[in-house]
């Protein structure tokens, strides 16, 4: 197939600066986060070793920290280093990063701890609990933990107001019904001084797998990096941005209003994954994980071109917003996320290869660090690098991680995907399990999960995939592992799960969710107004805390809709409290 190439002339550092590591460790590093020191070395989150590693700007490895769990996340105040790790528990490790004693404390916060934020007078510590759905304020000096509220879904960025008074929280994904004329995720606002959530921000139509918050310098804007799902058409309609396009929101920072989204995306080209996003009074820097490269925006051009623009309505299909005010710059490696800026330069660490680019600004440069050389792949690492790259699509639109965000699970979205007849869009499944429970897609259409790859790479994404590739895809969907439960206290099922077990057989819900995975592997016709003919596929009920909304149209929005509004396998009546029980089992599985 035809692909437009587009050129950036950029200089390129010819020498790779290989690191000088104080171990030898040939696993994937997995850098999740990056910050810079006062000294000027570079501090890593290390999510694939669960450490924390300094080094300097040529690449050598100066000092190591291990962690409790994966690193997520990293933000630095002078000697201390505040890093976010999680798996099954989640916290935050203070560490001194110039003395002899490695960790200050470590604070317990919640499952899927990430995004540390520190206040603006560095008194205070605020972290994103993913899992959780909270938000955490912790004293920077002694590692109490002073407060939490809760915001929406999956919180996973954060940044403050100008003034420090207001935390901007990213909702990874929408938190409401998925069969509706809208559907978006939201920013949720926390007053800083009660601690309390003051608003939720929705953003525009589509919006879904929110990475990236940005304060602009002046204060006057948010930004938010995003994907944008045109989840009302057939998933056929890829090119120009029709099925999923890139984007940044802008949020009025005085009015906490949002505004309009502006497309990254060129009209043969896409900006697939978009990630990160970082900002001062000249420029506005995104990175895009699925094209491996960043973008560079005038950012006094854009403000002007944004400012002047008639409708916003319109703002998101503009896919020339962007002309003349923006340069691409292909990065070394694959696969870049978090990124930082600093006196003119960008810090940009690639997920995929452990490979740190330095882009001086002013004149293009890059200098390339292999911090990482000896690193070896297993099938299962390279699935998830292939499972993630846009390159794999038609015109770089997205990659399989664009319906499938936070590990190859959901988007919380229905889709029409044209392999059952048009005009009946169904709930995006996540992909644990999914070979070992077929069929596969919500109607059951694909014998087994390879055959789902194939068809995906093939009819949505427009590629013929490789067989190698495909291979190991599959053996990356194979590897996920369900995340232990945050309805589970210390492991195991609360006083209210246990009861609803017991409300579990008394409905008879094993009939069809049983055995290994809690599924009878067989479809069902449930639902005679909007019935699919041969039924609907038995999802499995492991982590089924982490996949709403439910049922195959996604018209309930939570487990307890599922039970008590829809009664969804219930003969007669069921009482909220038995509901509520039920929901609460099913959610602890």
């Amino acid at each position: 197939m035809k692909r437009i190439l587009y050129v950036i002339p950029i200089i390129l550092s010819m020498a790779i600066l290989l690191s000088t590591s104080t171990h030898d460790n040939v696993k994937p590093y997995y850098t999740t986060d990056i910050a810079l020191t006062e000294q000027g070395n570079i501090l890593l989150a290390n999510k694939g070793i669960c450490e924390l590693r300094m080094i300097d700007p040529q690449g050598k490895t100066l000092k190591s920290w291990s962690l409790p769990e994966p690193a997520t996340g990293i933000v630095v105040n002078g000697n201390r280093a505040y890093v976010t790790n999680t798996l099954s528990k989640g916290s935050v490790s203070c560490i001194d990063i110039e003395g002899e004693q490695k960790q200050l404390f470590n604070t317990p916060t919640g499952m899927g701890a990430c995004s540390p934020v520190l206040s603006k007078d560095f008194k205070k510590l605020y972290v994103c609990n993913r899992y959780k759905g909270t938000i955490s304020e912790i004293d920077a000096t002694s590692g109490e933990l002073l407060r939490e509220v809760a915001v929406l879904r999956e919180p996973c960025a954060a940044t403050l107001s100008k003034d420090g008074s207001k935390l901007y929280v990213n909702n990874f994904l929408p938190m409401q019904r998925a069969d509706l004329e809208y559907v978006s995720a939201a920013v949720s606002v926390i007053d800083c001084n009660t601690f309390k959530k003051i608003n939720d921000i929705t953003l525009c139509n589509g919006s879904n797998a929110l990475r990236g918050i940005a304060t602009s310098a002046d204060g006057k804007y948010i930004f938010v990096s995003h994907n944008l799902g045109r989840y009302q058409i057939p998933t056929s309609q890829l090119q120009q941005g029709w099925m999923n396009t890139n984007a940044v929101s802008v949020i009025d920072a005085q009015s906490d209003k949002f505004i309009g989204s502006m497309s990254l995306d060129e009209p043969d080209r896409g900006a697939g994954g978009v990630w990160d996003i970082v900002c001062d009074d000249k420029h506005l820097i995104v990175s895009q994980s699925g094209t491996h490269d960043i973008s560079i925006i005038d950012y006094p051009a854009m403000i002007a071109r944004f400012e002047a623009y008639e409708d916003y309505s319109k703002l998101d299909y503009d896919l020339y917003f962007m002309r003349d005010i923006r340069q691409r710059l292909p990065l070394a490696g694959n696969g870049p996320r978090n990124i930082t800026f600093k006196d003119g330069k960008v810090y940009a660490p690639t997920y995929f290869s452990d490979t740190l680019n330095i882009v001086n600004i002013a004149d293009s440069k890059l200098d390339i660090i292999a911090y990482n050389p000896s690193r070896i792949e297993s099938p299962a690492d390279r699935g998830e690098k292939a499972f993630n790259d846009a390159a794999l699509c038609y015109q770089n639109w997205q990659s399989c991680n664009g319906c499938h965000p936070g590990e190859g699970r959901a988007d919380a979205m229905n889709w029409d995907l044209m392999n059952d007849g048009i005009g009946n869009p169904k709930n995006c499944k996540s992909m644990l399990f999914a070979f070992d429970t077929p069929k596969c897609m919500i109607s059951g259409i694909r014998d087994h999960a390879g055959i789902a790859v194939r068809a995906g790479y093939k009819f949505i994404q427009f590629c013929d995939i490789p067989e190698d590739i495909a291979i190991d895809v599959d053996e990356y969907l194979r590897s996920l592992k369900p995340l232990q439960s945050p309805y589970l206290v210390d492991g195991k099922l609360s006083g209210k799960a246990e009861y609803g077990r017991k409300v579990f057989e008394k409905y008879s819900c094993a009939d069809c969710h049983s055995g290994k995975y809690f599924t009878d592997m067989k479809t069902h016709r449930i639902g005679e107004e909007v019935e699919f003919e041969q039924g609907w596929d038995t999802p499995t009920l492991i982590e089924v805390w982490r996949t709403a909304p439910y049922l195959f149209d996604g018209r309930a929005t939570t487990m307890v809709d599922v039970f008590y509004e829809h009664r969804h396998g219930i003969e007669g009546k069921i009482s909220r409290k038995d509901a509520e029980a039920l929901a609460e089992y099913v959610n602890s599985l």
